[in-house]
C-alpha cells in the first residue's frame, strides 16, 4: 500500500517538473541573477511570490542586516543553491538571501523551492586595518637579513553593539570597554575570520565620530553552521577610547 502511494506521488511529480519548466520560461517568471560566494554570478529564471504574512516570517538568524518578511521562490534545479552561501538578485535589483533549507521535492532534480528575506540595505560595513607581521626575511642595504617589515590588512566587518552581561564577561570588559558582535564581509560577501587577523589583532575605528581601536577578542560561531555560511563567521570585539 505504502510503496503504490509513493509510486503515484512519484509519477505525478515527474508530470509537474515540465509544468514548472514551461512557468519558468513564461512571462510569470523574473530573470535573476544567482550568486554564489566566491563564483562567477549566473543568470537564472524565478517566481518569486507576494510577500509572506508574519505567521511566515523569517527564521532569526541574528543579523540585523535582512527583513523579517520572507518570499518563496521557485527556481530551476541548480546544485549551487542547495546549500547555504548566495544571494538571488531580481529584476529590480533587490537582493535576497535564502533563510530557510532549500526543498528539492522528493530528491528528483526537477526544481527547487526557497525561502528568501531581502537585504534591508542599512546595515553598516565598517573598514578595519590590521596590522599584521612581514613573511620571512630580507635584506638591508649592508646585506644583513631581518625580518620582513609588516603590513597592513585591510577587511570589513559588520559590528552591532552587545549589553548582554555574560558576553562582557566573557570578553572581560570593563566600564570603559564596548563590546561589539562582529561578522566578517559584507551581507554580499560574507567571509570567515581574514588569514592574518588573529586573536588581540587590533585596527583603528571611529564610531560616531569618536577615535578608538577595535581588539579581536573570541570567536563567538553561531549554533547553526548554514548561519555561518550565509552571513559570514561571528566574532567578539572590544573598542576602546583612548
Amino acid at each position: 500500500m505504502i510503496l503504490d502511494l509513493l509510486n503515484a506521488a512519484s509519477a505525478q511529480l515527474d508530470q509537474v517538473g515540465p509544468i514548472i519548466a514551461d512557468v519558468l520560461a513564461s512571462d510569470l517568471a523574473q530573470p535573476v541573477t544567482f550568486q554564489r560566494f566566491g563564483q562567477p554570478s549566473e543568470q537564472l529564471r524565478s517566481v518569486i511570490g507576494q510577500e509572506e504574512d508574519r505567521s511566515t516570517d523569517a527564521p532569526d538568524v541574528h543579523e540585523p542586516g535582512i527583513s523579517s518578511r520572507s518570499f518563496t521562490a521557485l527556481l530551476p534545479y541548480h546544485e549551487a543553491a542547495l546549500t547555504p552561501g548566495w544571494t538571488l538578485t531580481d529584476a529590480t535589483g533587490r537582493i535576497h538571501v535564502p533563510v530557510a533549507p532549500v526543498l528539492n521535492p522528493a530528491g528528483r532534480n526537477l526544481f527547487l523551492v526557497a525561502r528568501v528575506a531581502p537585504l534591508v540595505e542599512r546595515t553598516r560595513v565598517h573598514d578595519l586595518a590590521f596590522g599584521v607581521p612581514g613573511q620571512g626575511m630580507v635584506q638591508d642595504s649592508l646585506g644583513n637579513r631581518k625580518p620582513a617589515p609588516g603590513g597592513t590588512l585591510a577587511v570589513q566587518a559588520r559590528l552591532s553593539a552587545a549589553t548582554d552581561p555574560k558576553l562582557r564577561d566573557t570578553v572581560g570588559a570593563d566600564n570603559a570597554d564596548l563590546v561589539l558582535i562582529g561578522r566578517w564581509g559584507s551581507l554580499t560577501a560574507p567571509t570567515s575570520r581574514p588569514d592574518g587577523v588573529r586573536w588581540g589583532s587590533q585596527s583603528p575605528l571611529v564610531i560616531d565620530g569618536q577615535a578608538g581601536t577595535l581588539t579581536v577578542q573570541l570567536a563567538y560561531p553561531d549554533e547553526d553552521t548554514a548561519t555561518e555560511a550565509q552571513f559570514g563567521q561571528r566574532f567578539l570585539a572590544l573598542w576602546r577610547t583612548p
